[in-house]
């Protein structure tokens, strides 16, 4: 089958365009033909080798694990699945990824794709707004009426979380550059912040939770300011000390995704009743997947890149 894979860790360079063997799925296994894959800053960062020590992967190496598409096997053992059903997932990045023409998953851990998203907008979906979902609900233990602020409101994590958090009844305030205030304003945003011209630390305060969609400019320890005592930190990228939070009275977390079916059906059910909307910067085909991996390193997307397998 046709895929993008690496056979050594490095640049986007390392991008091979090329056949390799189709996969055959286990009994609790789905095999997926794949119509979309989502372009995720994992996806570099595992070919460059962010995983390259934790015996996580075997070279070659297909990326990608944002997947919309139709299922073309069934497990013996997988049920309330119809060969055909048109599907998306999130798949488990210990495993092979989505830049293929097929790709073999969890029974279990595949949703039904949202009946308002044709096939190539619904791969935008899966691990970004699971990802959203699951630090907001379960790190932030976000309710209505609480305040949070989201780091990068215009990536690809935070488009999704500051529309989770406004359906949730939350009050969002969103970091962007100046040029994408319109945006993350559209997303729901109360208020807005550009990180290049002013500090978020000298305008706001006692906010119950903090969403840091992005690393680095020391985002965490001055988020530790503005956040009220038993309030909650979520990191995506960056770590930190737990304790030195903890010492502020508040929660820190280090925030890991994780595949989940459920989370999938109740984000569909949002996105078909028009709470959420699904946005794309810009689609790919296989060849030009070098050219996606660029757009994405630069941080410059506004909303989801996408692979456009069965083109």
């Amino acid at each position: 089958m046709k895929a993008v894979y690496i056979e050594q860790y490095g640049s986007a360079e390392k991008l091979i365009v090329g056949e390799i063997t189709k996969p055959k799925i286990l009994p609790n296994q789905v095999l997926i033909k794949v119509h979309g894959a989502g372009v995720n800053p994992v996806d570099w960062m595992v070919r460059e080798g962010f995983l390259q020590d934790s015996g996580e992967h075997k070279l070659p190496l297909i990326l990608g694990w944002d997947v919309s598409g139709e299922i073309a096997q069934l497990g013996e053992e997988v049920k309330d699945i119809n060969l055909g059903d048109a599907v998306f997932v999130y798949a488990p990045i210990s495993g092979q990824g989505a830049y293929a023409e097929y790709i073999a998953v969890d029974g279990a851990l595949v949703a039904a794709k949202p009946n308002s998203l044709n096939m190539l907008t619904a791969a935008a979906v899966p691990l970004a707004a699971t990802t959203a979902w699951q630090a907001l609900m379960q790190g932030c233990q976000l309710k209505s009426g609480d305040k949070i602020l989201i780091h990068n409101a215009s990536g690809g994590v935070g488009s999704f979380a500051v529309q989770l958090a406004k359906a949730c009844g939350a009050y969002v305030i969103g970091t962007a550059s100046a040029a994408k205030e319109s945006y993350v304003r559209a997303l729901g945003a109360d208020e807005f912040i550009d990180y290049r011209s002013q500090r978020f630390e000298d305008t706001i305060e006692d906010v119950d939770a903090v969403l840091a969609a992005v690393g680095g400019n020391d985002i965490l320890s001055r988020s530790l300011q503005v956040i009220r005592k038993g309030g909650h930190l979520i990191s995506l990228l960056d770590d930190f000390d737990a304790d030195i939070a903890q010492r502020q009275g508040v929660n820190f977390q280090r925030w890991w995704v994780m595949p989940n079916a459920k989370h999938l059906q109740q984000i569909s059910q949002l996105i078909d009743s028009g709470k959420i909307q699904v946005n794309i910067d810009k689609i790919f085909s296989l060849e030009q997947v070098k050219q996606a991996h660029t757009l994405s390193e630069s941080q410059r997307a506004c909303g989801k890149i996408i692979i456009n397998v069965a083109a």
